[in-house]
């Protein structure tokens, strides 16, 4: 019965922990809130991204990426098949933690890493997929206008990326778009 407790306690202390960042990060950093992607828009985004015709090791990066909702999709819909690097950037400890231990359960070749992805060289990375909001699209806009390869996809989920035109968008039931972009 005490096991019981100790477990009952060690849940809530780890959710205060994740409020707790949660909080600071909103607050003190201006991140985006943890906020995962509706399964249609994540269905969607998979099918425009194997419309891209992508090399065989296409770097994917899904930043910001939480559970890895889209990776995970895109695993199980390529599998067998094509056979991508698939990264997963994520901050939040708590997030990331999850995440790894989801992907560790089932087996999964995603490979997840804590960093803040504004920090980290972008540079090799063939397509992204991103739900994030307005202000960090505007530093992400920024970091890529210096770093991403002519020719590098980017999936937006709902907001824009500030100094390009998207060149395709696809709206997904009544509040929810996806922007393609070609940087």
């Amino acid at each position: 019965m005490i096991w019981l407790w100790c477990l009952a306690l060690l849940l809530i202390l780890i959710v205060l922990i994740f409020l707790v960042e949660e909080f600071f990060n909103l607050i003190f950093r201006g991140y985006a809130p943890f906020v995962s992607s509706k399964n249609n828009v994540l269905d969607e985004a998979v099918s425009q991204f194997l419309s891209l015709d992508l090399p065989d090791n296409a770097k994917i990066y899904e930043l910001g990426c939480g559970r890895a909702g889209f990776l995970r999709r895109l695993e199980k819909a390529t599998k067998n098949q094509t056979e991508y690097k698939l990264v997963g950037v994520e901050l939040i400890f708590p997030v990331y933690l999850l995440a790894k231990l989801q992907l560790l359960l089932v087996g999964s070749k995603i490979k997840i890493v804590r960093k803040n992805f504004l920090k980290m060289s972008l540079k090799d990375v063939d397509c992204f997929y991103c739900y994030l909001d307005g202000p960090t699209m505007a530093r992400l806009s920024l970091k890529l206008k210096k770093e991403a390869k002519p020719g590098t996809i980017l999936i937006s989920n709902q907001f824009e990326l500030p100094g390009y035109d998207p060149i395709e968008e696809i709206q997904v039931g009544p509040t929810q778009r996806l922007r393609i972009y070609k940087l």
